[in-house]
C-alpha cells in the first residue's frame, strides 16, 4: 500500500467532528485529561498534514481566484502576530486564535478539492456526530444529575449552580454558542444528505438540527434556524421541484397549528421562545455599543489589533473585548486589510454558489448562516464552528472547476 492510498484510508479530516465531539462529550468524566482545546489543536494539525501527504493540493499557477484570495487570507492571518506582538498581546493570546480560528481554515482546501465520497464521508460523520451530541446534550438537560450541574457551573457554563438555572438554555458541554450554531449547521447539511442519498429519514436529521437550535435558546441561532426552514422550502419546492407544492400549503398548516398547539398546552414555552426572539433586535442594539468602542480604539484601522486581540482570550489585556459579534471582532482585528479580503472571498464563493444553486443550495446556507450567527455570536472563533464553515466555503470555490474527482 503507497502512501497516498494509505493517507485516503484514514481520512482524518472526516473523522475531526465524531473525534472532538467526543472528547467534548468526555470531559465530563476528567477535564484534566480529556481536554479539548488540545484536542482540536491537535487535529488541525494532523489534518494539515494529511492534506500535504494526500497530494490533492495543486501547484500555485493551477490554483482558481478563490483559491488564491483563501491563500492570502490564510496568510493574513498567519501574519498578524507581527503586529499583534508589537501592539501589546501576549502570544498566549494570538497562539490560542490561531489554533481555533486559522488552524481550521484548512478545511477550506480539504472541500475544494476532494471527490464526491469523501464530501459525503465528511458530511455524514458531521451530521452523526452532532446528532449524538444532541441526543447526550437532551438527556443531560432533561436529567440534571448533580456531577453534571457542578461541572458547568464550575466551567462557566451557568452563573448558579442549580437546575433552575442549567434550565433556562442547554448548554451540554460545548456551551449554548457552539451548541445553537452545530444545530443549525445540521439542518443544511441534512438536506444534502437527503436530496444526494434519497433517505427521507435525513429530514429526521433537519428536524433534530432545528430542535438542537431551539434548545440551545440562543436567539441568533434560532433566528437562524427560521431562516434555514425558509429558505430550504423555497429550494425545494422552486428551485430542485422535488415535492408537489400542495405538500407547502399542508406544511404551513402543521407548523401553524404545532404553534397554536404549543401556545396552549405550554404556553411559558411558546411565550419564553417569542420574547427571546423578538428581543433580537434591541440585543444587536445593546452590543453594538461595544462593537463601536473597540472599533474607535483600534490601534490601526488598516491592518487591525491583530488576530485574538479582541476576543475572550485577551481579557485583562485589551481594554474592548468583544464577547459577542464575530463580524465587528474580525473587523477590529484584522482591520479593512483583512476584512476586505474576507468580504471578497465570501462573496466569490457566493457567487459560484448561486449560480449552482440546484448542487449547492446547502453550502450556501451553511455560508449565509455563518454569517447571520457572527453578527451577534464569536463563531469564527470556536474549533468546531469554523471547519464545517470553511468547508462551505470551499465546496463553492470549486462550483466552476468542472469535473469533480471521485
Amino acid at each position: 500500500m503507497n502512501r497516498t492510498m494509505l493517507v485516503n484510508k484514514t481520512d482524518i479530516p472526516a473523522l475531526y467532528y465524531p473525534v472532538l465531539i467526543a472528547v467534548y462529550m468526555l470531559t465530563l468524566l476528567n477535564y484534566s485529561v480529556f481536554r479539548p482545546g488540545a484536542a482540536a489543536a491537535i487535529l488541525a494539525v494532523l489534518t494539515w498534514i494529511w492534506l500535504f501527504l494526500s497530494g490533492s493540493l495543486p501547484k500555485l499557477k493551477d490554483l482558481n481566484v478563490p483559491d488564491k484570495i483563501m491563500s492570502l487570507w490564510l496568510l493574513y492571518n498567519l501574519a498578524s502576530a507581527v503586529w499583534a506582538g508589537v501592539f501589546g498581546m501576549p502570544p498566549s493570546v494570538y497562539i490560542g486564535e490561531l489554533f481555533t480560528a486559522v488552524l481550521p481554515m484548512v478545511f477550506y482546501y480539504i472541500a475544494a478539492y476532494s471527490g464526491e465520497k469523501s464530501i459525503r464521508r465528511f458530511y455524514v460523520l458531521f451530521a452523526a456526530a452532532v446528532l449524538v451530541l444532541g441526543i447526550f446534550s437532551i438527556i443531560l438537560y432533561l436529567s440534571a444529575p448533580g456531577f453534571y450541574i457542578d461541572f458547568c457551573f464550575e466551567h462557566g457554563l451557568i452563573s448558579k449552580a442549580d437546575v433552575q438555572t442549567l434550565r433556562v438554555r442547554m448548554v451540554s458541554v460545548t456551551g449554548s454558542t457552539v451548541l445553537g450554531y452545530l444545530g443549525v449547521a445540521l439542518m443544511p447539511v441534512s438536506l444534502r444528505l437527503l436530496v444526494d442519498s434519497g433517505k427521507r429519514q435525513w429530514l429526521l436529521g433537519f428536524a433534530g438540527g432545528c430542535l438542537i437550535a431551539f434548545m440551545s435558546n440562543q436567539r441568533a441561532s434560532m433566528s437562524a434556524a427560521l431562516l434555514v426552514i425558509v429558505y430550504f422550502n423555497i429550494v425545494l419546492f422552486f428551485v430542485y421541484k422535488k415535492l408537489d407544492k400542495k405538500y407547502l400549503f399542508a406544511e404551513v398548516g402543521i407548523i401553524i397549528a404545532g404553534a397554536v398547539a404549543l401556545f396552549v398546552a405550554a404556553n411559558a414555552v411558546f411565550m419564553k421562545v417569542f420574547y427571546r426572539l423578538i428581543s433580537l433586535p434591541l440585543a444587536i442594539g445593546e452590543r453594538s455599543d461595544q462593537w463601536v468602542g473597540a472599533a474607535n480604539n483600534m490601534v490601526s484601522i488598516w491592518t487591525g489589533n491583530g488576530l485574538g486581540a479582541n476576543g475572550h482570550r485577551a481579557i485583562g489585556y485589551a481594554e474592548h473585548v468583544i464577547a459577542d459579534g464575530g463580524l465587528a471582532k474580525l473587523y477590529c482585528e484584522t482591520g479593512i486589510i483583512g476584512l476586505s479580503l474576507f468580504v471578497f472571498l465570501v462573496l466569490l464563493c457566493l457567487k459560484r454558489g448561486f449560480k449552482n444553486i440546484r448542487r449547492f443550495a446547502p453550502e450556501v446556507c451553511i455560508v449565509l448562516m455563518t454569517l447571520v450567527i457572527s453578527i451577534g455570536s464569536n463563531t469564527l472563533s470556536f474549533a468546531l464552528s469554523v471547519p464545517v464553515f470553511y468547508y462551505a466555503l470551499g465546496r463553492l470555490s470549486s462550483a466552476e472547476r468542472g469535473k469533480v474527482v471521485e
